[in-house]
């Protein structure tokens, strides 16, 4: 029976998270994640060449996309949610294990209840993407920290776990300090010095690991890692989709956990006051740090992109700080009724926090479709085609009408890598080439603005559509491009404008020139010339694209 509370607890995160599995649609991280994983397991057995996954994705996209695409192969968007509320189980699961070792089984009840009651908790438990997974990960990190006096076997899985969860969600690297301090403060009671020497070789060990992974994986690892994490630019730009000033990103967080911070610093504070409790200073200390994590950061980047699924790692540790202030007392007394003094006020705290922040969840919800049933006729699975789709939403509309459009011939406006014509190279970017950010004479491919330019000024792609567009600076080229290049018209201005190139749709466009026998000529002969253009059709996956 001991065990009924947490039981319940779990219970209760399980329902709350369930609840939400059809509150909307596949967002647009989860289209872009499930059909990059399709595209993957497509290259994986039939070749292609790389999708540039980790040149932008923020965790390995060989890890989480491959494991959601085959959940997805199986039983859609409902299987992958469904896995994430398991590994977000498995997370609270773990929180339990963790805080009962270092403060009691009290502490550790009260700690999933308030963990359980958050919103941003049941929502990533019905969300899609790799946050589940790489919590899941960091926890099984912090609990081999706490079984550390043990064995030197659970120092041994703590370097190696850190990597896992780290490639998982790159992000995650930011609470690998709290779980290596939290495995060094284990030895706390044999002085600061052999402290300080456990988290020196703990760092270095993963540290170490770290680096070699990074090394093996290459440099397209490496510049994903710096464009999303490491070197991550300031204020605006592609990965800072919500600016907001400081004071603006500390209310934020403090609307999605700020109770539960303001609980544990409070714990913080009565065992400084407390001699008999002074020994936990540190480890709680620690915890209220972890929870204050992401805020600091997006401070730092000036947004609050992902912060509200980010502070959910933070706060898996403060959780137990405010546990141990409000449930400690129960472990230190012996009668029922001396225990329910504490346990009941403690509960009622939960009841609390449910109430404030349950219905705060980190969904982003299913994207405006607005306009895309106008675009799919255009987009053909069995066509030799390239497509250029605005960004937001992009892989939203190949998951979500199960388009089985191949990677290499599906652009969104992030990123065009134009093949010149005669040099060599082709679309997927398989054959070695100089990339260039501006035509030269030795360039192979051309990327960025100038590479869009250039890739409708040849008629390159048979769509260039703006629906769901990201407004980045690109789209302003690409419009003017499309717009002043003869042979692309206007089909369609519903969620953004849509435009095709007329020859290669004498039966759909429905505002395009029919094409007279002359540029029907003219037109086999451009296609000719394109990369690719003698490949076999109909290459594309046979698995629906998903994000």
């Amino acid at each position: 029976m001991a065990f009924a509370p947490a039981a319940g607890f779990l219970l209760l995160q399980a329902l709350l998270s369930i609840r939400l599995l059809h509150v909307s649609g596949a967002s647009g991280d989860e289209s872009l994640y499930i059909y990059s994983g399709h595209q993957l397991v497509h290259e994986l057995w039939h070749g292609g060449g790389s999708p540039y996954y980790e040149t932008y994705f923020s965790g390995a996209p060989v890890i989480y996309p491959v494991l959601a695409a085959m959940l997805d192969h199986v039983g859609g968007l409902t299987l992958v949610r469904l896995v994430s509320g398991g590994f977000m189980l498995v997370a609270t699961g773990l929180l339990y294990a963790t805080a009962r070792r270092l403060f009691g089984y009290w502490p550790a009840v009260i700690a999933i209840g308030l963990f359980v009651s958050l919103g941003i908790t049941q929502g990533l438990g019905a969300y899609a993407t790799f946050d589940a997974m790489a919590l899941m990960l960091m926890a099984f990190a912090a609990y081999c920290a706490v079984r550390a006096p043990d064995g030197s076997k659970w120092l041994l899985f703590i370097p190696a776990v850190l990597l896992t969860a780290n490639a998982t969600k790159y992000a995650c690297v930011l609470f690998d300090p709290v779980v290596i301090i939290l495995a060094a403060l284990a030895l706390r009671s044999q002085g600061w010095r052999r402290v300080a020497q456990r988290a020196a070789a703990l760092g270095v060990a993963t540290a170490s690991l770290l680096a070699i992974a990074v090394t093996l994986a290459g440099t397209s690892y490496v510049k994903g890692i710096l464009f999303t994490t490491v070197a991550r630019k300031t204020g605006t730009g592609i990965l800072n989709l919500n600016p907001s000033n400081p004071m603006g990103i500390v209310r934020f967080s403090w609307n999605l956990i700020g109770l539960v911070v303001l609980v544990g610093a409070l714990a913080v504070i009565v065992a400084m006051l407390i001699p008999k409790e002074r020994s936990a200073f540190s480890v709680l200390l620690l915890f209220v740090v972890a929870g204050s994590l992401v805020t600091l950061e997006a401070v730092h980047l000036h947004d609050l992109t992902s912060v509200n699924k980010h502070d959910d790692f933070g706060v898996w540790f403060t959780v137990m700080a405010a546990g141990y202030l409000l449930a400690r007392g129960a472990e230190l007394v012996h009668s029922w009724y001396a225990r329910a003094i504490w346990i009941l006020p403690a509960l009622v705290v939960v009841g609390i926090t449910l109430h404030l922040y349950t219905n705060l969840q980190p969904i982003d919800g299913s994207p405006n479709m607005h306009g895309t049933r106008l675009v799919v006729p255009y987009l053909k699975a069995d066509s030799n085609y390239n497509y250029l789709i605005g960004g937001r939403i992009n892989d939203s509309i190949m998951y979500h009408y199960h388009l089985a459009i191949p990677w290499y011939r599906d652009f969104d406006d992030n990123y065009v890598k134009y093949p010149v014509p005669g040099r060599g190279g082709d679309r997927s970017g398989s054959v070695p080439g100089l990339t260039c950010a501006s035509p030269g004479p030795r360039c192979v491919y051309v990327a960025g603005p100038a590479g869009a330019e250039a890739a409708i000024r040849a008629h390159w792609f048979a769509v260039v559509s703006f629906v769901g567009q990201n407004y980045l600076p690109i789209d302003k080229v690409e419009l003017e491009a499309v717009q002043t290049t003869p042979g692309y018209e206007l089909v369609s201005s519903a969620g953004g404008q849509t435009y095709v190139y007329a020859p290669d749709y004498p039966d759909l466009a429905p505002k395009a020139t029919r094409p007279t026998h002359h540029t029907r000529r003219a037109h086999h002969r451009h296609r000719a010339h394109r990369p690719g253009y003698y490949e076999q059709r109909g290459t594309g996956s046979d698995l629906p694209k998903g994000s």
